[in-house]
């Protein structure tokens, strides 16, 4: 999900406001986040960006909305395309890393205890979102063990759950442990390639004469 996916999903000052406040959080944490530094990200006058949103809290259940829309409408695309299943985890790899490489501040408002503790039914929408994901990743995984792509003893639930750690882990390391010396999906590729190899069958063993 980026810019162009924000304006498909909202109109286009509510997709400002998000972008906006993406990269303010990122910059200045949740706690550093007022609305007049919004508006001055958007470029308007504190005044009006009531006119757009009710809230900062407000602002961040578009967040979860326009993320639970682009996951339908990724999965809606992947699913038209009738990706192969290893070309299928591929898109999904793509679809987080790319917009976690744009919006990283967004991490910080997914695992936000103190606006879940805050408001419960913004913590719904973020378990919601995940759930749909990991859904939709044990769809394919269950397809690829189905089709012979993958081993057959692979259990679809938790490899999903670790395909949602895989992306969870590898942000963590790019984010602070590298503090973004390269892109994200440099960091996160070779990850994600031991994933992929650890579905795959094995590789027939070479007879020895």
């Amino acid at each position: 999900m980026n810019h162009t996916a924000f304006g498909s999903i909202l109109e286009k000052r509510k997709a400002d406001i998000v972008t906006a406040v993406l990269r303010l959080v990122d910059r200045v944490g949740i706690t550093g986040l007022t609305t007049k530094r919004i508006a001055g990200e958007v470029g308007f006058a504190e005044g009006a960006l009531y006119k757009h949103v009710d809230s900062k809290m407000g602002i961040y259940h578009l967040i979860l909305d326009s993320s639970a829309e682009s996951i339908k409408k990724t999965g809606d695309e992947i699913t038209g395309r009738n990706f192969p299943p290893i070309a299928a985890l591929g898109a999904w790899f793509d679809f987080a890393v790319s917009f976690l490489d744009e919006y990283p501040g967004i991490y910080r408002i997914l695992f936000s205890d103190g606006l879940y503790a805050e408001d419960r039914t913004l913590f719904n929408k973020f378990k919601d979102c995940s759930l749909d994901l990991k859904g939709r990743v044990r769809a394919v995984i269950e397809k690829g063990t189905a089709s012979g792509d993958f081993r057959p003893d692979v259990d679809p639930e938790t490899m999903a759950v670790m395909y949602l750690g895989l992306i969870h882990t590898t942000f963590t390391l790019w984010n602070v442990f590298e503090e973004r010396a390269r892109s994200y999906k440099e960091t996160a590729k070779p990850f994600f390639d031991e994933y992929l190899r650890s579905l795959r069958l094995p590789s027939a063993k070479v007879a020895r004469g």
